[in-house]
């Protein structure tokens, strides 16, 4: 298909996705972290699954409760990587005052392996003061799972 006839879909949750190559991409706000996330979903030319879908809908449903979450396991990865502000302080909220919105990744069925078709969704992070550090939250089928340095 050609670039200048791309495929365009409506797909709550996800609102406008216009599809690449085995992969899907549009923006998704997530109001807990206050911004625009460029969103790719690696979906084939159909669309998304609903098993992505469901695991979307989830994320979002309760985004808020997953930065509580992830709060002090990003501050554990800034301090596993040597980057955490010597001002920081005890608050580990405030973690997110250190990290701009980047993009969501969503992964297909098959990215955990074992047949269990679990989705793997990461929210993914810049670094203002540190151009090559790119942490991220991951979930699986939209439930914290881990925060992790890089992708």
């Amino acid at each position: 298909m050609s670039v200048f006839n791309r495929h365009i879909v409506n797909c709550p949750p996800f609102g406008k996705l216009k599809y690449g190559s085995a992969h899907w991409l549009g923006e998704v706000e997530l109001d807990a972290f206050e911004g625009m996330y460029r969103v790719i979903v690696r979906a084939k030319r159909d669309g998304p699954t609903d098993a992505q879908i469901a695991a979307m809908t989830r994320l979002l449903s309760d985004v808020t409760t997953i930065k509580t979450l992830a709060s002090k396991a990003m501050v554990n990865v800034f301090e596993d990587c040597e980057l955490l502000p010597s001002d920081f302080g005890s608050d580990v909220y405030h973690i997110w005052q250190y990290l701009s919105p980047c993009e969501i990744e969503v992964s297909d069925e098959n990215y955990c392996g074992g047949g269990d078709n679990r989705i793997n969704i990461m929210i993914i992070f810049e670094s203002p003061q540190h151009l090559d550090f790119f942490p991220a939250i991951v979930t699986i089928d939209g439930y914290f799972e881990e925060c992790v340095s890089g992708t």
